[in-house]
């Protein structure tokens, strides 16, 4: 009579690059309350906060993974080179908005760029946009994906290809919406700078993570501010 031994599967080896990760965004969230609508979602406490992004960390990646989005950088020769020639690219573009577009700019952006201290401003946003990518790419990107997948899919059942840039882009939208464009009087020129300033590289950015993995698109976030505020202040003195 034979016996019969069960196989046991090997536990997941524990990715440290999330781990660290999401240690990272944790403290962040603890600390500094940078998003109006995320520190108003979690009372302002931050314990909530800290509990909140980690939780958003593990949904999104989860999320992500069903719609073929990774954490890791994929499909890239040279996986610091593109994003970074990206986020160099980006900035460009961003700046020349700003600059074209400096009467009808948001007044309390364009004093603090003036007169902010570049290593402030470095700081600043270097620490802000880490958990920004959690809360409107990462996490709501990729929940507005799915939820428009249920709807808007291929004849085999996987998402069509415009619902991950409807995704996207209405989360971005709201991320815009709620930091920068309702704090300022409203005029049709303000929304088309903000369109060309925060949507228009947002969205490649989002290709970044389509295509090549989040953190392809974390390195671009953070190195477009080391291109970025250096040369920002030099277009409104």
């Amino acid at each position: 009579m034979s016996v019969v031994v069960p196989v046991l599967s090997r536990p997941r080896p524990i990715d440290w690059a999330v781990v660290a990760f999401t240690a990272v965004a944790a403290t962040i969230a603890w600390r500094w309350p940078f998003d109006p609508l995320f520190d108003a979602i979690t009372l302002g406490n931050p314990v909530l906060r800290a509990i909140g992004i980690v939780a958003m960390v593990l949904v999104g990646l989860k999320v992500g993974k069903q719609l073929g989005m990774g954490f890791e950088p994929k499909d890239l020769k040279h996986p610091i080179a593109l994003p970074v020639a990206v986020a160099a690219a980006s900035a460009a573009c961003c700046l020349l908005a700003d600059w074209l577009l400096i009467p009808v700019r948001h007044g309390g952006v364009v004093q603090m760029l003036a007169t902010t201290p570049l290593w402030m401003r470095l700081a600043y946003f270097l620490l802000r946009v880490v958990n920004e990518n959690i809360l409107y790419r990462l996490f709501l990107g990729s929940v507005l994906i799915w939820l428009i997948a249920r709807v808007w899919k291929t004849a085999e059942g996987r998402p069509a290809e415009g619902a991950y840039w409807l995704g996207f882009l209405l989360s971005q939208c709201l991320n815009v919406w709620m930091s920068v464009t309702s704090r300022e009087p409203i005029t049709p020129l303000a929304l088309l700078h903000d369109a060309l300033r925060y949507v228009a590289p947002a969205m490649v950015l989002a290709w970044l993570y389509r295509r090549h993995g989040f953190q392809s698109n974390e390195i671009a976030c953070t190195t477009f501010h080391l291109f970025y505020q250096p040369l920002a202040p030099l277009g409104f003195r």
